[in-house]
């Protein structure tokens, strides 16, 4: 072997080695040792807090229920007959006026019924008129002939039960005309009340028959939703009781259109007085005037408050005064908040919830007002644990 071959295998390998051992020792000696810091101060944990405010807070009473007209009758006529002519309206959907004409019967029959019944009792007139006149004559006969004998007449001598008979033929020949006006009137059937078509089955030229049904009218002037609430939650309105006068709770029902939320101002009716055995809970009804907006006119946009839909509804209840309204995540466990004190130190205080809702938390005691509530989650919070504010 060379010694240039020998060179690079065996001598430069050894004094790349030994270099690098002086350089890693002269680099080991000339290091400083860490500073050693002693006592460091503990900065606390970051938190976020709230400044607990002392106020008033209206409990307002959140549920969902059904729209439905607070009155629907069915259009049953009270007089048999060929129909002779329908409105227009009449049809599913159409809306009537209080005693606007549904259908109308023919009425052939009960007007000469009427002129029957009129000329039966110009007939009574003229019998009783008759039976007065003989009456009069009979009574002055028997005075004439009479003068000197004290026992009282024999009333058929002086046509007493013949006049009180034609009294009682004219009275019944009187009614039978009114009830033959009534009848006349009764073959124009007519909506009792603002009234919408839910259903109909009647058409011109059809037979109808007294008693029988030929359609169903609903309300218009009010709409009634029956809202399902937990017990807690009726002692906080108030409701009113019969026999009782009472303000109505105000509520406000929302309808969800199309991503568009439309409201409509209502008021707490009554309730329904007895709890559901499945659902341990009661109805409470809220009524809502004029759903479909034919008196209040409102913009072509707005839709009407159409029974069968599904609507929320928000009741405003009794005002709690000097509560304290915290968000429900500050509620720890066992009804518990922490606190930051003056000294940055947290404190884990019991409290008193008076009702405790979706989002937030009204607290009537075990709070002081301008105290920081912590609303940062801490793993392990335990009593004086040091906390900093951003």
């Amino acid at each position: 072997m060379s010694k240039k071959k020998t060179f690079f295998k065996i001598v430069l390998p050894i004094i790349i080695i030994v270099l690098g051992v002086v350089i890693m020792k002269t680099l080991i000696a000339s290091r400083q040792a860490p500073h050693k810091e002693v006592n460091k101060k503990d900065p606390g944990i970051l938190v976020e807090v709230l400044i607990a405010e002392k106020g008033n807070a209206e409990v307002i009473i959140k549920g969902t229920g059904t729209v439905a007209s607070s009155r629907e009758v069915s259009i049953i006529p009270q007089v048999s007959g060929r129909v002779v002519q329908t409105a227009p309206e009449l049809v599913v959907g159409g809306f009537f006026e209080m005693d606007a004409v549904l259908f109308t019967i023919e009425a052939t029959d009960y007007r000469l019924a009427l002129e029957r019944a009129i000329s039966a009792r110009a007939k009574a007139e003229y019998d009783l008129a008759t039976m007065e006149s003989r009456a009069q004559i009979a009574r002055a006969e028997w005075e004439q002939l009479n003068q000197d004998r004290d026992s009282p007449p024999n009333p058929l001598v002086l046509y007493g039960p013949q006049l009180k008979s034609a009294k009682a033929a004219l009275a019944a020949a009187s009614a039978q005309v009114e009830q033959a006006g009534i009848d006349l009137e009764r073959t124009k059937v007519k909506a009792p009340f603002n009234a919408r078509v839910r259903s109909e089955s009647i058409d011109i030229g059809q037979f109808v028959r007294s008693g029988s049904s030929v359609g169903l009218l609903a309300g218009t002037d009010t709409a009634e939703i029956s809202v399902p609430l937990p017990l807690d939650d009726l002692r906080w309105l108030d409701i009113p009781r019969h026999g009782k006068k009472q303000n109505r709770g105000e509520a406000s029902v929302h309808l969800n259109v199309g991503r568009k939320m439309y409201t409509w101002h209502g008021h707490v009716a009554r309730s329904s007085g007895e709890v559901d055995p499945k659902s341990r809970m009661m109805n409470l009804i809220v009524n809502v005037h004029d759903p479909y907006g034919l008196k209040e006119k409102k913009g072509p946009s707005h839709p009407a408050l159409a029974a069968g839909s599904f609507v929320d509804v928000r009741i405003k209840g009794k005002t709690l005064k000097g509560v304290f309204i915290v968000p429900r995540t500050t509620l720890r466990d066992n009804s518990t908040v922490w606190i930051m004190d003056s000294s940055d130190k947290l404190h884990i205080r019991e409290v008193v919830v008076t009702r405790m809702e979706r989002d937030r938390v009204i607290i009537s005691e075990g709070l002081v007002d301008g105290e920081m509530i912590v609303l940062t989650n801490i793993s392990g919070a335990a009593d004086g644990m040091k906390l900093r504010r951003p």
